[in-house]
C-alpha cells in the first residue's frame, strides 16, 4: 500500500498524465480544425525555452530535453522543466547558507608549506586536493594520526570510549538512529556527560530520523542537557529543497577527536544474537589539526537549522605535533552550491590514475560522464575494478546497478557482487596510495541533490584501506557477461525501466 501511496504521489506519474493532457489537447485541435493554433503555440513555447534557459546553469542535455518536448508537447515540457531542474533551494537559502559559509570558513586556512610538501612528493594527489580546497574552502592537513575501521564492533567501542572521555563538548551528527544496543549506549553516555557539564549538541536529519525516533523525544533530551537539532525540518507545504537530505555522520569529542564515515547508530553494523553477519561499512577516527574540519561541517548544519552564529575559535583546541606520513582532507558538499563538487571529485580521482582504480559502492546510477571517464581510464591501461553490494539490497537497487554492468564489463572493467552479507561501505582507491571515503554512492543524482561530505586520504594508513579492500574482494564474486546474458527476459526489460525511472528521482 505504502508502495502504491509513493507511485501515485511520483514525479514520473505526474508527468504521464501532463503528456495524456498534452495529447488530449492536440487531438481536440485536430478534431475541430483548429491544429495550425496548436503548432504556433508549441513553436513560441519553444522559442520562449531558448531564451529562458540560454545562460542558466544547467545540464546541456536537460536544455536540448526541454527544449524538444516544448516543441512537441509543450505541457509535457513545462512539467519536465520544472521537476527536473537542479533544484537549489531558494533565495533565501542560498543567502542564509552562503553567509554562514563565508563566516566559517574564514576561521580556517591552507598552509602554504603543506600544499608545497605534497606537490613535492605526488603532483597526482596535490591536484586533486587544490580542486577541493578551492572549491568547498577546506584545507589539507600533514602528520594527521588516523585510525580505520572496516567494520562497526570496533568503531562503536572507540566512540563511546571517546565520548566518556569528554571534557569540555560533544558534537554528533547523525543521518539514521535506529532504537537498539547501540543507541541506548551512547545515549546513556551523553545524558551522563552532559549531567557532568558537557556541552552536547546533536545535529540529525528530520525526515530520515524521525521515521524510527519520534520527534517527541528529541525534544525530551533536551531536559537531560541534549541540545537536539533537527536539520531540514519539513514545515507547511512539501517544496523541492525537502528531498535534500543530510547524510553526513560525524562526531567531534573536545576538538582533539573526531570520527567519520558510513556507520549509522544502529544495531546491524555489529553482530548481535538476531544478526550473526554485521553490516559492512568504513570509517576513521581523526586525531590532529585536521579535526577543525569537521567541526567547520558540523557547525555550518547546526547554524543552518538554528540561524545562530557561533565562534568556531571557541571550538579549536590545540593541537600536540603528531609525525606521521599522512595527508588528509575532510570536506563537506552541499546541493545549494552551483558547483557540482561531489561529481567532480569523482572525475577528478577517476582522471588521474595511473596504474588501478578500485571502487566499493552500493548504490549504481552512472551518467555518461562518469561511465565513460571509468571506460576511457580501462581503454587506456588503468586496471579499473567496481564492487557492487549484491546482498541484501532492494531489487529495484540490484536490477539497476546491473543495467549498467554490460557496457562497463565488455570495455575491460572488472565488476564483482560482494556476497559476504549485506555491505554499505562507500570507498575509493587511487593507484593504492590515495582513497576517499565518502558518504557519497557511484551515483550522479546523489551527487548534487542531498548534503554529502568525504575524507580524501593519502600516505601510510591507505594500506589499511587497500587490505579492506582485498577482504571485500575475496568475499565477491566477479560477474561476466555470460552471467548477464542469464538472466530472465523479465529483469532484463525491469533493468531498461529501473534506468529510465531513476531520470525522475
Amino acid at each position: 500500500m505504502k508502495g502504491f501511496a509513493k507511485f501515485f504521489n511520483s514525479t514520473f506519474l505526474k508527468l504521464f498524465l501532463l503528456l495524456l493532457v498534452n495529447i488530449a489537447i492536440a487531438f481536440c485541435t485536430y478534431y475541430f480544425g483548429f491544429l495550425y493554433i496548436y503548432y504556433i503555440f508549441c513553436g513560441v513555447c519553444a522559442l520562449l525555452s531558448i531564451f529562458l534557459l540560454a545562460n542558466r546553469h544547467e545540464k546541456d542535455s536537460y536544455k536540448v530535453t526541454v527544449f524538444l518536448t516544448m516543441f512537441f508537447v509543450p505541457l509535457f515540457g513545462l512539467g519536465y522543466a520544472i521537476a527536473l531542474k537542479d533544484k537549489k533551494g531558494s533565495n533565501r537559502i542560498k543567502k542564509t547558507w552562503s553567509d554562514i559559509t563565508y563566516r566559517n570558513r574564514k576561521s580556517i586556512f591552507q598552509s602554504n608549506e603543506t600544499m608545497a610538501n605534497l606537490k613535492s612528493i605526488s603532483n597526482q594527489v596535490f591536484k586533486t586536493c587544490s580542486y577541493l580546497v578551492d572549491t568547498v574552502g577546506m584545507p589539507c592537513f600533514q602528520n594527521a594520526r588516523i585510525k580505520y575501521y572496516s567494520f562497526g564492533e570496533a568503531y562503536f567501542k572507540d566512540l563511546i570510549d571517546e565520548l566518556n572521555k569528554a571534557e569540555k563538548y560533544i558534537l554528533l551528527e547523525c543521518y539514521k538512529i535506529v532504537p537498539g544496543k547501540v543507541w541506548s549506549e551512547i545515549f546513556d553516555t551523553l545524558r551522563f556527560k552532559a549531567r557532568e557539564g558537557v556541552s552536547v549538541k546533536l545535529v540529525y536529519d528530520y525526515a530520515i530520523c524521525t521515521k524510527y525516533i519520534p520527534r517527541e523525544d528529541f525534544l525530551k533530551m533536551n531536559n537531560h542537557g541534549i541540545e537536539t537539532i533537527p536539520f531540514n525540518q519539513i514545515k507547511g507545504l512539501p517544496n523541492a529543497f525537502d528531498n535534500c537530505r543530510n547524510y553526513k555522520r560525524l562526531s567531534v569529542i573536545d576538538g582533539k577527536v573526531g570520527f567519520f564515515g558510513g556507520f549509522n547508530i544502529d544495531d546491524e553494523y555489529v553482530n548481535n544474537v538476531e544478526l550473526t553477519n554485521a553490516t559492512k561499512d568504513c570509517a576513521v577516527r581523526i586525531m590532529g589539526e585536521a579535526v577543525r574540519n569537521l567541526i567547520v561541517m558540523f557547525f555550518e548544519d547546526y547554524q543552518f537549522a538554528t540561524r545562530k552564529v557561533i565562534n568556531l575559535q571557541d571550538y579549536f583546541a590545540d593541537s600536540q605535533p603528531i609525525k606521521s606520513k599522512d595527508w588528509i582532507l575532510p570536506y563537506s558538499t552541499n546541493p545549494i552550491s552551483l558547483e557540482n563538487t561531489n561529481k567532480n571529485i569523482l572525475l577528478s580521482l577517476i582522471n588521474n590514475a595511473k596504474e588501478n582504480i578500485s571502487i566499493v559502492t552500493s548504490y549504481i546510477a552512472l551518467d555518461d560522464e562518469l561511465k565513460n571517464a571509468l571506460i576511457l581510464n580501462a581503454k587506456s591501461g588503468v586496471k579499473v575494478r567496481l564492487i557492487f553490494s549484491g546482498e541484501k539490497v532492494k531489487k529495484g537497487i540490484k536490477t539497476l546497478a546491473r543495467s549498467y554492468f554490460y557496457d562497463l564489463i565488455k570495455e575491460g572493467i572488472e565488476v564483482y557482487e560482494y556476497k559476504s552479507g549485506k555491505m554499505t561501505t562507500k570507498l575509493i582507491m587511487i593507484d593504492n596510495n590515495s582513497a576517499l571515503i565518502s558518504t557519497n554512492n557511484l551515483d550522479s543524482l546523489n551527487t548534487y541533490k542531498h548534503f554529502n561530505a568525504g575524507v580524501y586520504l593519502y600516505g601510510d594508513t591507505v594500506i589499511l584501506m587497500y587490505n579492506d579492500i582485498r577482504e571485500i574482494i575475496s568475499g565477491s564474486q566477479i560477474v561476466t557477461i555470460k552471467d548477464l546474458q542469464k538472466r530472465k527476459f523479465g529483469e532484463k526489460i525491469s533493468a531498461v525501466w529501473s534506468k529510465f525511472l531513476a531520470l525522475f528521482r
